[in-house]
């Protein structure tokens, strides 16, 4: 039985965002959600209470989003940020001698923690040559006895590329053979019917405010799953944050209630900005364009010299412009481009991007 380690390795993209690149940029273009609001973008009153929440989460707010899945509120747990709900379930769903299965590229996280849990952890990688796509033969080849979870990104982050009606034919197939749970993170869903949740028993799904709905500040996140294992990660978040910010949540009811206007101004952004970014890279020799299915951020293959970690670390010295390295992923050679972005922003950007991109040919 493997044991859990007591450290952790380092988690590169927060170390990428947080240590190297914090304040060395003034355009961002990797930050993976749509444009940001601001606090005026909401309504506050004076009058509100900042007493704890529930630990558990608003009961209205839980309602909303349990709603939103077709869902009883008691299957759900708010949290704070999607990574929260993850980190909870890990540790409430996996241990020594269990076996997990993930992919790369993809988030650290889903390999790291569960492996610091004590877990054996298989990466099965995406591959370029088959433009990333999921092989479901080496999945089910890969699944032992004790093989408790499958961990996915639908649409996928980094890559932009989501799960064809094959892949999910395939997963129901893999549930039904072999009883793996599945968790997906959902994060650039906007159709909650057509969350793994509603399509998939035995899983679950993530999502939060940040990406789709541009408040990321807000920390505020979700978990939908059964309600056995909502109990249990509600009694760890007893133990670590007890309960989520009170005026997040209050805030949290605002976007939800009025979510269809976010999702619209989302889509909008997210299109407008792939018109601009689909012949600026088809104009680029050193870049080549993996075609985003449904997300703000584009995956492009990298063929410049050195190192795509080198690359993005002389752009933001150079021309102070934020991008995503392919190694934060475990990957090479490419780059997580946003372009969910206003469009002088968005066009500003990659203007530096080119004069930077000519000067290096």
């Amino acid at each position: 039985m493997k044991p859990s380690n007591p450290q952790i390795n380092t988690y590169t993209i927060q170390q990428w965002l947080f240590d190297e690149a914090q304040g060395a940029f003034d355009i961002d273009l990797g930050e993976s959600g749509i444009q940001y609001h601001c606090l005026g973008d909401l309504r506050a009153d004076p009058a509100f209470d900042l007493n704890y929440s529930q630990d558990r989460g608003n009961e209205n707010l839980r309602t909303m989003i349990a709603q939103m899945y077709g869902a009883g509120a008691d299957q759900v747990i708010v949290t704070h940020g999607s990574q929260e709900a993850l980190y909870l379930f890990y540790r409430c769903h996996l241990g020594p001698g269990d076996h997990v299965l993930t992919f790369t590229p993809g988030w650290q996280q889903s390999w790291e923690v569960p492996a610091h849990l004590g877990a054996d952890v298989t990466k099965l990688p995406l591959a370029r040559e088959s433009d990333y796509t999921i092989d479901w033969q080496g999945v089910a080849d890969a699944v032992r006895d004790n093989t408790r979870l499958l961990i996915l990104c639908y649409p996928n982050n980094p890559l932009g590329v989501t799960l064809s009606r094959d892949d999910w034919e395939q997963l129901e197939r893999l549930r039904e053979t072999t009883g793996i749970h599945v968790l997906i993170d959902e994060e650039y869903l906007t159709d909650y019917q057509a969350s793994v949740f509603c399509r998939l028993p035995g899983s679950y799904a993530v999502s939060s405010l940040s990406k789709i709905y541009g408040f990321p500040g807000l920390r505020l996140g979700w978990f939908v799953g059964d309600q056995r294992v909502v109990n249990r990660m509600v009694n760890l978040k007893r133990y670590t944050t007890v309960c989520n910010s009170s005026i997040c949540e209050y805030f949290a009811l605002q976007v939800l209630g009025n979510r269809l206007h976010y999702v619209e101004r989302y889509e909008r952004l997210r299109g407008d900005g792939l018109d601009v970014l689909r012949p600026w890279v088809e104009a680029q020799p050193q870049l080549a364009l993996i075609e985003p299915q449904g997300t703000p951020f584009a995956y492009l293959k990298y063929h410049g010299p050195g190192t795509s970690a080198d690359f993005c670390l002389r752009l933001l010295q150079q021309k102070r412009v934020l991008l995503m390295p392919a190694e934060v992923f475990e990957d090479q050679q490419a780059v997580r481009l946003s372009f969910g972005r206003p469009r002088e922003m968005l066009l500003e950007g990659l203007d530096r991007i080119n004069s930077f991109l000519e000067a290096d040919r």
